[in-house]
């Protein structure tokens, strides 16, 4: 093998059924203090998976200040008021619950605390961060995202441009995989967070930084999405189907941490900037356009993930086995429910300069050099024209 590479993983992964009550033992354990600051959002606030958090927490001895003004798409200004509340607590633990936009404002913050800089001064590492001083946990109530084992958070300047913050030491000492707190997502952000660890799985494993390791992390979060997704959206309650996507989250998160994401994740952020598309939505969409394209100049390890697709290859070749997996993706985009047409989010055919330009941005180039297969402008025009225009859909 003549490719040279490193792998290595940053955070701690503990998996079970009512393991996230162990959290105030955590506490401790990792940051030595027994305070901790709890970032979540209104949502898991409302179905009270906050309240059993804080319960673990206090019954435990680890006094608990609880944030929770993170919305989707976090903003930097959200980062700001929460790193200023724990210098303010002296907490020396943060805790993020909830979705990507939660656990990344906590992961964050965590480092934007260390010092008295605003996040902004962060953004596309201008600066470098202070070392760390401040230990965070993640506990997902999505099986999407895998911000629980990255460096990298994503949020929104003022002007709502999605940027990316990145640091060695962002990633979690310790995230909980806790099943039971995926059950009570809706039907929807089931879908668009389980389809985002889907496209995270095979943007890493088809880039350019992929390696052996990198493969076998997102080979199996791929069998393990297309085996369970359909079960989780038909029956929520079942555990065995929730804890699975947990763990092909994760393992598509770790993916992606060793080998980044691609073109999908390029013009994904481009219409979250666009459009304010949800991004699991968005990659998904993108990844429709972008699939067969990548597939016919990165064949071997699109066959490959065809089959962890589930995609039967008696009788085709290589070449039409790496093609069939767009067919496949597109099937379990389809039985998600998500709606793949942009016309009701206000965006057309009108709009496709300005997604190319976005998606040509500096903070979406590394994700479009990245990609197994480069894209020029003229390409991306063409993918920016079959999202935006409605009667090329899935054409």
């Amino acid at each position: 093998m003549s490719i040279s590479f490193e792998f290595i993983p940053k955070t701690q992964i503990a998996f079970g059924i009512d393991r996230s009550l162990q959290i105030g033992t955590d506490v401790k354990r990792i940051s030595g203090h027994n305070k901790a600051v709890l970032i979540t959002d209104p949502g898991v606030m409302k179905v009270g998976l906050s309240d059993i958090i804080v319960k673990a927490l206090e019954d435990d001895g680890v006094e608990t200040i609880v944030f929770s003004n993170v919305q989707s798409d976090p903003t930097a200004a959200s980062i700001d008021e929460a790193a200023e509340l724990i210098r303010r607590s002296g907490s020396k633990c943060v805790i993020g619950l909830g979705g990507g936009s939660a656990m990344d404002v906590a992961k964050m913050a965590s480092l934007v605390a260390g010092a008295e800089h605003p996040a902004m001064h962060y953004a596309l590492m201008v600066h470098s961060f202070a070392p760390k001083s401040i230990k965070s946990i993640m506990i997902p109530t999505t099986s999407g995202t895998g911000a629980e084992v990255t460096s990298t958070v994503v949020f929104s300047t003022d002007e709502k441009r999605k940027v990316w913050g990145w640091d060695a030491d962002m990633a979690p000492e310790l995230a909980i995989l806790e099943p039971k707190f995926t059950v009570a997502l809706p039907d929807f952000l089931t879908a668009a967070t389980t389809l985002d660890a889907l496209v995270h799985s095979i943007e890493a494993c088809a880039g350019k930084r992929s390696n052996p390791f990198i493969e076998a992390l997102s080979l199996q979060s791929i069998r393990l999405i297309t085996k369970h997704f359909e079960t989780a959206l038909h029956n929520p309650a079942d555990l065995e189907a929730r804890g699975n996507l947990a763990l092909a989250a994760t393992l598509a998160g770790m993916a992606i941490e060793q080998g980044g994401t691609g073109i999908a994740h390029c013009i994904g952020h481009a219409l979250g900037t666009l459009g304010r598309i949800h991004h699991g939505r968005a990659v998904s969409i993108a990844l429709t356009a972008a699939y067969a394209w990548n597939a016919e100049e990165s064949i071997k390890i699109h066959a490959e993930i065809a089959r962890a697709l589930g995609v039967k290859e008696a009788g085709l070749t290589e070449e039409e086995l790496a093609l069939a997996g767009a067919d496949a993706f597109n099937r379990l985009v389809e039985k998600s429910g998500l709606k793949i047409s942009l016309q009701d989010d206000g965006l057309s055919p009108a709009d496709i300069d300005s997604l190319v330009e976005i998606a040509f941005s500096e903070e979406n180039t590394p994700m479009r050099l990245n990609n197994c297969r480069v894209a020029t402008k003229e390409e991306m025009k063409q993918f920016a024209s079959k999202i935006l225009t409605p009667s090329q859909v899935n054409a």
